[in-house]
């Protein structure tokens, strides 16, 4: 086996480790609080690793079926998909972002962010014939329609990091300067609404600043807290105190604080650095593919899909750490999520498949 596939494997298999190891830290506190055997949530992780592992191998299978045919049924049914949330949506903590369906529920803009990618890589590859410049306004005017659908749900965090990754993906394909200051000026806007438009944004932004007394603020403390008596080697398995209520969504949107309490910054497997890592390799092999493969339209979803995976983790574990002001985005494969660990295995499965191909090409 290649040594690029070897790695992007194993990285793979050690986040979804980790996320197993979280889950099974917090199953009994979640069982007392809810009320609920601790073997429904086993068997609802079992559940979510099935779907997971099937979304891999179809992103794997995908790579040579011509899903470019299907581009366009992709958009329209994302598109479709976030209105249905917009109008009969689950609503849970003051947002809309689950559609329920035969018992299961799930997010759909998790999906969505990935099929974007699917779409803007059949304009970049058949009207702008590997030419961002051609296609540019055209690619942004679509990724700012889906991301105000997201953030009307809303979903600010999402919509932000989605048109974010979207644009340093046409910036490193050849954006022309005009158009990249011209919309580094438009985001900026967005974001200047975003934030006096939506009391949540502006909330989050001043206690990120200071500026707020709200609760929230204990839970951005808790968060640092928790890393920092993770120390070197963490509290050990299972040993995590932020569980206990001390800081909410700590298997979700602080997953990356929470798992550093128990096994710190080295501890193994699920240290700090070692989840970084494994990221971090995940998002350079799939980039080195992307350098190597010829075909444009795969090569424009294997950069998409490397570069939305590590913006969307690195932005959680920024979160986390108190860089960035918090958002309620989860870890890739870490976090609590069938959404997200779904998406990101399909994701992960055509970057593999990419890599494999990149090979060919050496």
């Amino acid at each position: 086996m290649k040594p690029r596939i070897y790695f992007t494997i194993m990285a793979i298999v050690w986040l979804v480790i980790c996320g197993l190891l979280l889950q099974w830290s917090v199953v009994m506190y979640k069982s007392l609080v809810y009320n609920v055997s601790p073997i429904s949530f086993a068997l609802n992780n079992i559940l979510r690793l099935f779907f997971g592992i099937l979304a891999f191998f179809a992103g794997i299978w995908v790579f040579n079926r011509g899903i470019d045919r299907y581009a366009d049924i992709v958009l329209y049914a994302s598109v479709g998909l976030l209105i249905l949330t917009l109008l009969y949506g689950r609503a849970f903590g003051g947002a809309t972002r689950w559609i329920e369906f035969l018992g299961f529920s799930f997010q759909p803009s998790e999906f969505v962010k990935f099929g974007l990618i699917v779409y803007l890589g059949k304009v970049y590859s058949y009207e702008g014939l590997g030419k961002v410049s051609r296609v540019f306004w055209k690619s942004m005017i679509i990724t700012f329609v889906v991301a105000l659908l997201v953030g009307l749900q809303p979903n600010i965090s999402t919509a932000m990091i989605m048109s974010l990754s979207v644009f340093l993906l046409l910036w490193f394909l050849g954006a022309k300067i005009f158009q990249i200051l011209t919309s580094s000026g438009i985001l900026l806007l967005l974001f200047y609404i975003a934030y006096n438009t939506f009391p949540h944004v502006k909330e989050r932004i001043d206690i990120y600043l200071g500026r707020s007394d709200n609760p929230r603020v204990a839970q951005v403390v808790q968060s640092k807290v928790a890393i920092l008596s993770g120390g070197v080697f963490g509290r050990g398995p299972g040993q995590g105190l932020q569980k206990l209520g001390y800081l909410p969504s700590s298997d979700k949107d602080f997953a990356f604080s929470y798992i550093t309490e128990e096994y710190g910054i080295l501890g193994f497997p699920a240290g700090a650095l070692w989840i970084m890592i494994m990221i971090l390799l995940i998002t350079w092999n799939g980039l080195w593919a992307a350098s190597k493969i010829e075909d444009e339209y795969k090569r424009f979803l294997v950069f998409g899909f490397s570069l939305m995976l590590f913006m969307f983790s690195y932005t959680h574990i920024m979160v986390n750490v108190g860089i960035l002001p918090p958002t309620g985005l989860p870890l890739p494969f870490v976090s609590y999520g069938g959404s997200s660990l779904v998406s990101s295995s399909f994701a992960v499965g055509y970057i593999l498949r990419g890599i494999t191909e990149g090979y060919s090409y050496s």
